[in-house]
Order: structure tokens, then C-alpha cells, then sequence
């Protein structure tokens, strides 16, 4: 069977792992922009640092809500639906593309001389890496976190059964 076309584990989009997305994403962005600054991202705008923690605070909450709209979205959709690898990555590519897009209608409309193509391809490179990063800590965790409660409930059946 094709990876692209297997099925995702069902703890990708497990209620509780989908509140744990959303609040690791938001904090690990949090933490990121605000104290590592990567993409040199204080020089975005002329501002002061309490000022750019503030208007970066208020981007990534908003993004963060976004995340946590596509990913109540889903919660629904996998009630009566399956994805498959493939669809999970076009859902997380979505995310990203509309994300890079919120990001560019807002640079652009507090600095309208940014080129807007130029603009987006820069918000998609850092909302991709920004955004990929907390979800594949994540769905390492889960991955791990669910093979060892398989190895206890595979444990505990061998006790069950005096082997």
C-alpha cells in the first residue's frame, strides 16, 4: 500500500491531541518569535521590542485561532471521514497557504510600499517553518505516547494470561 494512500492514526486528530496541538503551537510560537527572533523578524517593522512582542503576539494569536479553526473543522470531518497521508499533508499545506495569506494582507496594509508576491513568499517560508516544526515535535510525542500505551496494554494482556 502506498504510504501516501494509508490512513492516518487515529491520535492525529484525537480530540484531546487537537487542544494539545493548538496550545503547544501557540506557546512554542509564542516563545520562538518573541525571544529567538528568528528571521531577523525585529527588523520587520521600525518598532520598539515591547511593541513588536505586542504586534507579534496579536499575529500569532490570530494565526493560532486560525489553526484552531481548521483543526475543530477537522475534529468534525473525521467523525465521518478518514484522511489519508496525502490529505492530511493538503490540510496542513492549506493552513499554511492561508495563513501566508493573513500574514500579507496585514504587512501589506501596515507597509503598503511591500511588493505583495514578494511579501507572500516570505510568509509562507516562515509560517511553513514556524508551523512545522511544534506539529512535528507533536506528532512524535503522539506517536511515541501511543506505541508505549499499545506495549502496556500488550504487557498487561501476556500477565493476563500467565505467559
Amino acid at each position: 500500500m502506498n504510504v501516501l494512500t494509508r490512513k492516518i492514526p487515529a491520535y492525529y486528530y484525537d480530540k484531546s491531541n487537537l487542544i494539545r496541538l493548538v496550545l503547544f503551537t501557540a506557546f512554542f510560537d509564542l516563545v520562538f518569535i518573541n525571544i529567538y527572533k528568528p528571521f531577523s523578524s525585529l527588523t520587520w517593522y521600525p518598532v520598539s521590542e515591547f511593541k513588536f512582542f505586542i504586534f507579534s503576539s496579536l499575529v500569532i494569536l490570530t494565526g493560532v485561532l486560525a489553526v484552531a479553526i481548521s483543526r475543530v473543522i477537522m475534529y468534525f470531518y473525521t467523525k465521518k471521514h478518514t484522511l489519508n497521508y496525502m490529505e492530511y499533508g493538503i490540510w496542513i499545506v492549506l493552513e499554511i497557504f492561508f495563513l501566508s495569506t493573513f500574514y500579507t494582507l496585514y504587512s501589506c496594509f501596515l507597509r503598503p510600499e511591500r511588493d505583495v508576491m514578494e511579501t507572500f513568499w516570505e510568509a509562507s517560508e516562515n509560517t511553513s517553518l514556524i508551523l512545522l516544526l511544534p506539529y512535528a515535535i507533536l506528532m512524535l510525542y503522539f506517536s511515541w505516547r501511543d506505541k508505549e500505551q499499545k506495549l502496556q496494554m500488550l504487557e498487561e494482556m501476556k500477565g493476563d494470561t500467565g505467559g
